[in-house]
């Protein structure tokens, strides 16, 4: 897995661009305090987002809500490139 965060971080938006390889995954986390797109860049996502499994394409965006557990993986044979947008909300302002 390959991880470049972006450079406009600031207190309450961040984010980075990743390069999943076949097979590879992001981990599993929870967006507490913080809300998250996920936009796919190249290749096929296959995004757990609670017990929900959803297949993302080339050009499709994801919202996924506040204190959501989730986790993005790589199951093609292609390597998959997307990048998440983080926003903190306002009760706890910082990433």
């Amino acid at each position: 897995m390959e991880h470049m965060p972006l450079s406009c971080r600031n207190r309450s938006f961040g984010g980075g661009r990743v390069t999943l390889e076949p097979g590879e995954e992001a981990g599993e986390h929870v967006t507490d305090g913080r809300e998250e797109l996920i936009v796919v860049l190249k290749g096929r996502a296959t995004l757990i987002k609670g017990n929900e499994r959803i297949e993302l394409s080339e050009g499709e965006i994801h919202f996924i809500e506040e204190g959501t557990r989730h986790n993005v993986k790589n199951l093609s044979k292609e390597p998959l490139e997307y990048v998440y947008l983080v926003r903190a909300l306002e009760k706890h302002h910082s990433l």
